[in-house]
């Protein structure tokens, strides 16, 4: 059984490292595709997937620390000293939700509904995060 799971943590960090290798090309491509296009709409999908895989290598290199370095840990204090700030901007993604939503409702250009799509799907990202921070608490506090 303990072969069987070090066999499969070898495995996870492999297939971590190998998608860390293609978010760098993901990199490297966009910005070649940046660096050839003066089109605007192009150069922002490719500006907002460069982003996007370079924040997604950081999120694999944080699983891969924890993985081969040290475990992630979370405490209740940690958590408490900000709980109020992340109550706060919690409400914020929620009111940027509905700004969004409002907005795509009255937009009838197509590009731009696309966009606000985008921005919608993001904050609603943004939201989902927040509501995993969440969960962490009420695990940190099972009857809070």
């Amino acid at each position: 059984m303990a072969q069987k799971a070090a066999e499969n943590l070898e495995e996870l960090v492999a297939l971590l490292k190998r998608w860390q290798d293609i978010e760098v090309q993901t990199v490297a491509q966009t910005t070649a595709v940046m660096e050839k296009t003066g089109n605007p709409l192009i150069r922002l999908v490719m500006e907002i997937i460069r982003q996007d895989s370079a924040m997604h290598k950081r999120v694999q290199q944080v699983i891969l620390d924890s993985l081969e370095k040290q475990a992630i840990s979370l405490t209740p204090e940690e958590l408490g000293d900000v709980w109020d700030m992340i109550e706060k901007h919690a409400e914020m993604e929620k009111e940027t939700i509905a700004l969004a939503e409002k907005a795509r409702k009255n937009c009838r250009l197509f590009a731009q509904r696309h966009l606000l799509t985008y921005l919608i799907e993001d904050e609603k990202k943004h939201d989902r995060l927040l509501g995993q921070l969440e969960d962490f608490k009420r695990n940190l506090y099972p009857y809070a």
